[in-house]
């Protein structure tokens, strides 16, 4: 595709004849209702004018899982091609200061500079805020880019910050390094005090930061209680969205007023780039954006691409998820060499209830911890895997498994915090036959068993 020059579109396109579009006419239409837009290409199909983005009552009744298929898709934008192009600019050039200076009076919606708004990434934002059931989305290079963001833009010195206990640890590093440097005074509160959160309010606590369930141990916060009593005080609420995804579990709807994603996880799905996405009201992204912008955490046209192709395939690909985790899972609680599985869905999980309430269903990362044993136990039972990696993501196609011993744990403490040894391991279930995931660690307990031996 060649585009000798772009302007700006907002909303629906179609494609006129290119004396439609003449200079006068550009004049009388820009600034007006119609938010004039030109595309000069060499399709022959001419230019292309914008008109009013008018919402299609229809997709009100469709199915989440039509929505995201279809939902900000405008084939007529890129003369039938039922992809969004990948849009390569780092910024778009204009034939005239009116022109100009129009699509600047929004350069968060519009193209100007890619740092500010890229069109392929543009409608993978619109899909994360339609999915999360909010006014606006934004994109990033990675997940933390999406944390840190909405932390730096609400927070000033001064103001206090509660976190959740078991939150994601560079999470927890960025609060503890930078924030804390920036004279924000940071705590912690347990998955057991979300229920009651009063007492740890201070008049100056100016945001709660959720991860429900975590990412280790998998800990449920009541999101409900939290949200009723920090919007009683004023005070902001987030919470990391990326075990459940959008498809399970709807933060917003419960009263929390910004979402945020590894959309590197379950929303890209195939281990081959790393996304943030947030999500939140129109008012919330008029503070964030601007600090997003400036702190340059910008996705690529061609990220955005594999994460909206990953997309597509979501519904599907969490349905197995699901399934086989859950299988696996019930698989391991039977076993004698397993001493507790910490998967949301069991109703031997601590959290299950509450769980229940707040998801209409479960993803594939959990964690099991083995019997008592020796170190060498434990590393056989990890390297006879075959089927099984080792790595710290998850929410790939790829089942990940990864030993939670001091070797790889990031902060010291947080084992005792949950009473917990060497013997804990996260596991990633991907979409291998659930069988034969199986097998490969019956055959690591075996393996286990005969070191113990």
């Amino acid at each position: 595709m060649v585009v000798r020059s772009t302007v700006a579109w907002m909303g629906d396109v179609w494609a006129v004849p290119a004396a439609v579009a003449s200079r006068e006419n550009r004049s009388k239409m820009v600034g007006s209702s119609l938010r004039f837009i030109e595309i000069s290409a060499v399709y022959g199909l001419g230019d292309i004018i914008a008109r009013n983005n008018t919402k299609d009552t229809k997709e009100t009744k469709m199915n989440e899982r039509t929505k995201i298929l279809h939902h900000g898709d405008t084939p007529e934008k890129y003369f039938g091609a039922v992809n969004p192009p990948v849009v390569h600019a780092s910024l778009f050039g204009y034939r005239t200061v009116e022109e100009f200076r129009a699509v600047n009076r929004d350069p968060f919606h519009q193209p100007v500079y890619h740092r500010e708004y890229n069109p392929t990434v543009g409608v993978l934002e619109e899909k994360i805020a339609m999915l999360e059931h909010a006014e606006a989305g934004i994109a990033f290079s990675s997940g933390m880019g999406a944390i840190t963001a909405p932390l730096l833009a609400l927070l000033s010195h001064g103001d206090h910050l509660l976190v959740i206990d078991s939150v994601y640890g560079p999470t927890r590093q960025f609060c503890n390094d930078t924030l804390t440097r920036m004279g924000i005074q940071v705590e912690y509160f347990s998955a057991a005090e979300s229920a009651n959160l009063a007492p740890r309010l201070k008049d100056n606590t100016r945001l709660i930061y959720l991860e429900s369930p975590g990412s280790l141990t998998f800990e449920i916060q009541d999101i409900e209680a939290v949200t009723r009593l920090a919007r009683a005080r004023g005070i902001y609420t987030i919470i990391d969205n990326s075990w459940a995804t959008p498809l399970y579990q709807k933060p917003l709807d419960m009263g929390v007023d910004i979402v945020v994603h590894s959309g590197t996880k379950y929303i890209a799905g195939h281990s081959d780039l790393t996304l943030g996405l947030l999500a939140c009201s129109e008012a919330l992204f008029k503070k964030i954006k601007p600090t997003a912008v400036l702190l340059g955490a910008v996705l690529s046209p061609d990220d955005a691409y594999l994460a909206l192709r990953g997309l597509r395939t979501l519904p599907l690909r969490m349905a197995q998820h699901q399934e086989s985790a859950l299988k696996i899972a019930r698989w391991l609680a039977s076993r004698p060499e397993v001493r507790e599985v910490l998967h949301p869905g069991l109703p031997t999980f601590p959290g299950y209830e509450l769980a229940k309430r707040q998801m209409t269903g479960y993803s594939s990362l959990f964690s099991f911890r083995l019997q008592p044993g020796t170190a060498e136990a434990r590393r056989a039972f990890v390297d006879t895997l075959e089927l099984f990696l080792i790595g710290y993501s998850w929410g790939g196609y790829e089942s990940l498994m990864l030993p939670l011993d001091r070797a790889f744990a990031g902060e010291p403490d947080w084992r005792a915090r949950r009473g917990l040894d060497d013997d804990l391991f996260r596991t990633s279930i991907g979409l291998e036959d659930p069988d034969d995931l199986i097998a490969d660690l019956e055959r690591g307990l075996a393996a286990w068993r005969a070191a113990m031996d």
